[in-house]
């Protein structure tokens, strides 16, 4: 295999960009009168669609209004350009759930998965802490209860992102958020 074409494939990859249209972001490159907010949008102007029309992956933004009108900054890198989080995403960034609520949470999606049949989730304790143990009789069959099961143990991705996705929960009333931290969650077909 050529070395060359493969760092190019590499590098197009990395530089490929990673935003969809219509994100909200604030500008931090070289032209100070753009700094600010804006919404972003790959890049149109020639050299961008060129790109485009031969294949390659998009490079480059440009920056809209935040009403989505277009302005006149074209060919953004993807450096100068950082995605605005929301509290909300910041508060599910930042915090952890604790097991009893991400039992509540699983008890929940499974009534809603399988109505009619009855689950029972349990917490571990002591060396099986971290650990839910789901309990059913008739119903459905382990690999449909693992599907309702797995995005609570993580995801696939680069290493960064392999922690489950973050979930909400009302327990007693309360609003409750964050990310599970489970390390398994045992099936058990009675």
């Amino acid at each position: 295999m050529n070395t060359t074409t493969t760092a190019a494939t590499a590098s197009a990859s990395y530089l490929a960009l990673r935003l969809p249209a219509g994100t909200e972001v604030t500008y931090r490159g070289t032209l100070e009168e753009a700094h600010g907010r804006w919404l972003v949008s790959p890049c149109n102007c020639r050299h961008c669609t060129a790109s485009a029309l031969l294949g390659r992956p998009a490079r480059r933004y440009e920056l809209l209004a935040l009403d989505g009108t277009p302005s006149p900054y074209l060919h953004v890198r993807h450096t100068s350009v950082v995605p605005v989080v929301s509290d909300e995403e910041r508060a599910y960034a930042t915090s952890y759930l604790p097991h009893k609520f991400a039992a509540v949470h699983l008890r929940a999606q499974l009534r809603r998965a399988f109505p009619g049949v009855k689950f029972s989730v349990t917490t571990g304790r002591g060396t099986k802490d971290g650990e839910l143990s789901v309990t059913w009789t008739g119903g459905p069959g382990r690999t449909a209860v693992s599907a309702v099961t797995a995005p609570l143990l993580g995801t696939y991705g680069r290493s960064g992102n392999r922690r489950a996705a973050p979930i909400a929960v009302t327990v007693a009333g309360q609003d409750r958020w964050g990310t599970p931290m489970l390390a398994a969650i045992t099936l058990n077909r009675a």
